[in-house]
């Protein structure tokens, strides 16, 4: 079986410079940018989890169903936009990422 890594990616890499573009343009709110992304990652999440649980079971189970080799093609693929999209939601957190690791740069009196 052969894997797309490019075709799936165009779209989700195309799609969050364009929602980013507009967050920046102040077009949208960054929280309409987060939630879009956020959905993204959700429902790829549920279509490539369900496909590898539902195909788990089966593999268990010892039963081949016809469906087994189409559900392992969009189990993979989903899993590249998972690693594309996991990319990007660190790009819109990576301010509060540096701050959780290093610290804030601004001193505290006490």
């Amino acid at each position: 079986m052969v894997y797309e890594i490019i075709l799936p990616s165009v779209p989700f890499i195309g799609g969050y410079l364009g929602t980013y573009a507009l967050y920046k343009g102040n077009l949208i709110k960054k929280s309409i940018h987060v939630n879009i992304w956020n959905f993204i990652i959700g429902f790829a999440f549920l279509v490539s989890g369900g496909a590898g649980f539902l195909l788990l079971i089966l593999l268990e189970l010892g039963i081949t169903l016809p469906i087994s080799f189409g559900l392992m093609y969009w189990h993979v693929e989903l899993g590249i936009t998972l690693v594309l999209v996991t990319v990007f939601h660190h790009h819109t957190y990576l301010k509060g990422t540096k701050r959780m690791f290093f610290g804030s740069s601004k001193k505290v009196d006490a």
